[in-house]
């Protein structure tokens, strides 16, 4: 125990010595004049650079300090949002100076930084450097600066995310639809209907009854969360509150989805098909990653996922099964034709800048030269990203699909896009989907690099993105997204443990559904009443 405790503490003086080592005040300029941008970053294995590269000399840096005159000089890298924050805490508590321009995504972090009155406020820099389309975007998602927002002063600028670039979809296989003639299931019922086949009628053909009707997950961080396996579509039959997530009342407050009474149908519901062998036995204690196995491994015939899962994990049962066919649909409707999803949160983290950054100008400059690509406007990118990267030209025109770039490069494609400051391509919210969604309706081509990188996408990827988009006005975003509220931090913990177990144990049949009323009832006394009191001081104060 006390040996235990001693490496700890050893464990931490190291960080904050290296720490210090890393994070001492650098040089701001090169010898030519251009300002050095000092910056963390996560790197994770998903980021690969080429023979000779690193994180601070790449294709991308190389071109900032050419094209821009900005030298970027990244301190240190973590591989994962977890190690990322511990190293930033650990800056914090030794009094190091903070890099130039950082991006945090915990909220609290971000709460914290901004109270200790280490990052400054971002509202003349806006107004004084961003460009007119980086303005306009802003304008277009306020609420995009709301973790960011105290006292109706912005401190951070938005890492936008797709916006519905994680909504889901049904993927069905096909195959087994045709097999016993069927169509893809339009309401729950049909759903129901479809699933009792599954179940009872091997459509693995393999003589044993070992099939499901559909793959969802609560795994451990509960109903409603999971992307891969995703149960919201089923408690927006019933409603438009989905679990875990805070949305709009009827009254204009913001209330918590998971205490509301279409909850109790939906759980319902999911009892009776779990009852009916539906779905997995382990669905409530399954993380997603090993509840995709049973759609993977052939002994499932739905999957509720986004778009890109088409590619991974759902391609591995191509691997497994070559003869499989599936094909997406959108999401089934309940009741009245009531339907719901939970939709990707508008950003992913906010990037801070210290507040002895001098070079705003400079970032924007930066920023607005990085979105040029996505805007379909690039004063640099007019074939791609990187030619030898994420394209190659081949008798004057360029190729952007990975298989032709290999068999014209023998090398593999690599994505530059991973090296910017936002760590991918700067996103758009709804734009990516809606590009997909006219290539799918329509035979217009693609109008820029950004596009033309989209259009080779596999038909059952651009048809998933397409139904994802046509289904935006059901949609339910999370719209808390500040720190942890004075009662969130004291009582949180007890109040998910609460959800997360009476979720399970109507669902496994082991409470009557009658308990979640019971539920409710302590949920709000044991400190979920406060909390949403809290929750909407917070919500009235950044709007």
């Amino acid at each position: 125990m006390f040996k235990k405790s001693f490496a700890l503490i050893g464990i931490t003086i190291i960080s904050m010595l290296l720490i210090a080592g890393c994070m001492q005040k650098q040089e701001t300029e090169t010898e030519d004049g251009n300002p050095i941008i000092t910056t963390v970053r996560t790197l994770d294995d998903g980021t690969v650079f080429k023979d000779g590269e690193d994180v601070n000399n790449n294709v991308v840096t190389q071109w900032a300090e050419d094209e821009l005159g900005i030298k970027f000089n990244t301190l240190w890298t973590r591989p994962n949002d977890e190690q990322y924050n511990q190293q930033l805490r650990l800056a914090m508590s030794a009094n190091e100076p903070l890099p130039d321009v950082f991006q945090v995504t915990d909220a609290q972090m971000i709460s914290d930084l901004i109270e200790s009155g280490r990052v400054m406020s971002i509202d003349d820099a806006i107004e004084e450097h961003a460009s007119p389309r980086l303005k306009e975007l802003f304008e277009q998602f306020p609420e995009a600066f709301y973790q960011a927002t105290v006292d109706g002063v912005r401190y951070g600028i938005p890492r936008l995310s797709g916006g519905n670039g994680s909504d889901t979809v049904m993927y069905v296989r096909q195959d087994w639809l045709d097999e016993f003639n069927l169509e893809a299931p339009k309401t729950i019922e049909e759903l129901e209907e479809v699933m009792e086949i599954f179940v009872h009628e091997d459509p693995d053909g393999n003589g044993a009854d070992d099939t499901i009707g559909i793959t969802l997950s609560a795994g451990d961080v509960g109903f409603g969360r999971t992307n891969v396996g995703d149960t919201s579509f089923i408690f927006g039959s019933y409603g438009n509150f989905m679990p875990g997530l805070w949305s709009e009342a009827e009254d204009g407050s913001i209330q918590y989805g998971s205490i509301q009474p279409n909850m109790k149908d939906a759980l319902a519901k999911l009892n009776e098909w779990f009852e009916k062998g539906y779905l997995s036995k382990e669905i409530a204690i399954e993380p997603e990653d090993q509840a995709q196995q049973s759609f993977i491994a052939g002994k499932s015939g739905i999957i509720i996922a986004p778009p890109w899962a088409f590619d991974y994990p759902i391609g591995d049962l191509f691997s497994n099964n070559p003869d499989a066919v599936v094909k997406p649909y959108a999401l089934p409707e309940g009741i009245d034709g009531e339907a719901g999803r939970k939709g990707e949160r508008l950003m992913t983290g906010s990037f801070l800048f210290s507040t002895e950054f001098e070079h705003m100008d400079k970032y924007f400059e930066y920023l607005d030269a990085i979105y040029g690509y996505t805007f379909g406007e690039s004063d640099y990118f007019e074939n791609g990203l990187f030619e030898g990267y994420d394209y190659v030209m081949q008798d004057g025109d360029p190729v952007y699909d990975a298989a032709g770039i290999e068999e014209i490069t023998g090398e593999q494609k690599v994505d530059p896009g991973r090296y910017f400051l936002p760590t991918n391509v700067p996103a758009i919210p709804y734009q990516m989907y809606g590009i997909l969604e006219e290539f799918h309706e329509t035979e217009r081509a693609p109008e820029s690099a950004y596009e033309a990188s989209l259009a080779g996408r596999e038909p059952e990827y651009v048809e998933a993105a397409a139904l994802v988009n046509q289904q935006n006005d059901i949609r339910v975003e999370n719209l808390f997204t500040g720190p942890p509220t004075e009662t969130m931090i004291k009582s949180w913990e007890n109040l998910e443990r609460m959800e997360l177990e009476i979720f399970a144990n109507i669902v496994y049949g082991n409470e009557s559904i009658d308990a979640f009323d019971d539920f409710v009832e302590r949920w709000k006394s044991t400190g979920g009443e406060q909390v949403t009191t809290e929750v909407n001081e917070w919500y009235n104060s950044v709007q």
